[in-house]
């Protein structure tokens, strides 16, 4: 049986975004929960003018890895 990593990613206070390749970007208030599927790749982080507080942990798997990628462009953030 395979196992995979989800990331939950809880927002705790401020405005931030969330955004999946290929996705449109989701806004992120006070409450707001995502669940990220296994390999989505993905970026969340601050509004422009507001913190972002939040909290983010995986559910690990068997033989399982999370990896960070590349910086989000400030093309795609100044879009939003």
């Amino acid at each position: 049986m395979d196992f995979f990593i989800y990331l939950i990613l809880i927002c705790t206070s401020g405005e931030g975004w969330y955004q999946e390749e290929g996705k449109l970007a989701q806004s992120l208030t006070a409450g707001t929960v995502v669940v990220i599927q296994p390999g989505v790749k993905h970026w969340h982080g601050a509004k422009k003018d507001s913190l972002f507080f939040h909290i983010a942990f995986d559910i690990p798997g068997v033989d399982q890895s999370n990896e960070w990628l590349e910086k989000v462009s400030d093309k795609v953030y100044n879009n939003l």
